[in-house]
């Protein structure tokens, strides 16, 4: 059985020092020792080897960025988490110099706090394994964009569609869509194409399934976004497992730069799965009091995992006239900021009835315009503005040459 991760907290400052410990203690880590600055830290370290050291920067930093430097001398395979409450730049990158892994603010969150333990403790394991010559050769993986809610008929798919083809179309990387609705698998009529070939015939032996496979089971829309769709028959799921996402999805981030996962209203393996393998979880509600109770209890579950907050990005998707909820009160009934907020457009059930995601059919309308720039937003791919209109001045000199004077001409360059 696989042993907690060991801390030692170095912290001048008792009740500090208190904090930190039962914050770790209750997430599970075995703290080894306490101390302060200088022997003492190194004393502590030397005797205990910890798989992890906490330590408080703060006045006097020069004693606590040399404490830094001598553990970092005297385990150099041991990851060290600095924690202060200065604020300027200059101390947190003197810190990192002195051996720190990552910085937090102080007070620390209690989840900042896990986070950062557990990704310093899985960078060191890949620096462990690549020394050792154990780790895999490194290749190239595009991002994964799950689109995750806690209920059905939020617009879940509508979401991810048209984020694909934004993708493709605007920002000018390759994408692919995933349908993993295991209930009704909408991606396919939202996309208006065929399904002959869908995820289920890869349900085979994880170890044989291949690039060339998983390719042969993609369509290409006219967008340009390939689609791997879900089965006609929801029957036809019960051979997919969760290793076979995991496979197929790895697979493609090899050669798309956007890997788009469509999940259902409701928790299964391969939802939890699909979670798991997300660069970008997009968090999606509306604002009824039955959708935001959902979304706080999956927030809350995501938390009780140990998942990234940083990777959840709320999106509240106005799905009727009325909304008139605001995004500071979204806030405050979840607990989190709102990422993105979408505006209720009649001519999305247009662009439905279409068979075309409503970036292509209504590319000026309020959603399609508020869905690229959101896509946008999570590419990190910098949206080219056009110029602004450029208007005549009343009486310039073309006016006079064009007997013009008494209109104003717009010219769009």
């Amino acid at each position: 059985m696989t042993r907690n991760p060991q801390v030692a907290i170095i912290d001048q400052d008792l009740n500090s020092r208190s904090d930190v410990n039962k914050t770790l203690a209750v997430s599970g880590f075995t703290v080894v020792g306490e101390a302060g600055y200088g022997i003492e830290a190194v004393t502590l370290v030397k005797k205990s080897d910890p798989d992890v050291i906490v330590i408080a920067i703060e006045e006097p930093t020069i004693r606590a960025l040399q404490t830094v430097e001598a553990l970092s001398d005297l385990l150099p395979n041991t990851a060290i988490i600095g924690y202060s409450t200065i604020r300027q730049p200059e101390a947190m990158r003197k810190a990192m110099l002195a051996g720190v892994s990552d910085f937090l603010a102080a007070p620390v969150k209690d989840e900042d706090l896990v986070n950062s333990i557990y990704t310093v403790l899985a960078q060191q394991e890949r620096k462990r394994q690549r020394i050792a010559g154990e780790a895999e050769e490194p290749v190239a993986a595009g991002s994964v964009i799950t689109v995750f809610g806690a209920k059905g008929g939020i617009g879940k798919t509508t979401i991810a569609t048209n984020v694909a083809t934004a993708l493709v179309q605007k920002t000018h990387q390759s994408a692919v869509l995933i349908d993993l609705d295991t209930r009704f698998g909408d991606v396919g009529i939202l996309m208006d194409i065929p399904v002959e070939r869908s995820i289920a015939d890869l349900a085979v032996e994880e170890d044989s399934i291949t690039s060339e496979m998983v390719q042969d089971c993609l369509y290409q829309h006219n967008s340009g976004v390939y689609i791997l769709p879900a089965p006609i028959r929801p029957t036809d799921w019960r051979n997919v497992h969760a290793g076979h996402i995991e496979k197929i999805v790895t697979t493609l981030t090899q050669s798309y730069d956007y890997v788009v996962l469509d999940t259902p209203g409701t928790f299964n393996d391969i939802v939890a799965r699909a979670l798991e393998l997300a660069s970008v979880v997009v968090l999606v509600a509306t604002v009824d009091m039955a959708s935001l109770k959902d979304t706080l209890l999956a927030i809350d579950m995501l938390r009780s995992w140990n998942f990234p907050q940083e990777k959840i990005k709320l999106v509240i998707n106005a799905t009727n006239e009325d909304t008139n909820v605001q995004p500071h009160e979204v806030k405050r009934m979840l607990g989190r900021e709102v990422f993105w907020s979408i505006p209720y457009d009649r001519n999305i059930s247009t662009a439905t009835q279409l068979g075309m995601p409503i970036v292509l059919a209504k590319p000026q309308s309020k959603a399609s315009v508020s869905m690229v720039e959101m896509s946008f937003a999570l590419s990190g791919v910098r949206q080219q503005k056009p110029p602004p209109n450029k208007v005549s001045q009343k009486g310039g000199i073309f006016s006079k040459i064009l007997g013009t004077q008494d209109r104003t001409e717009v010219s769009v360059e």
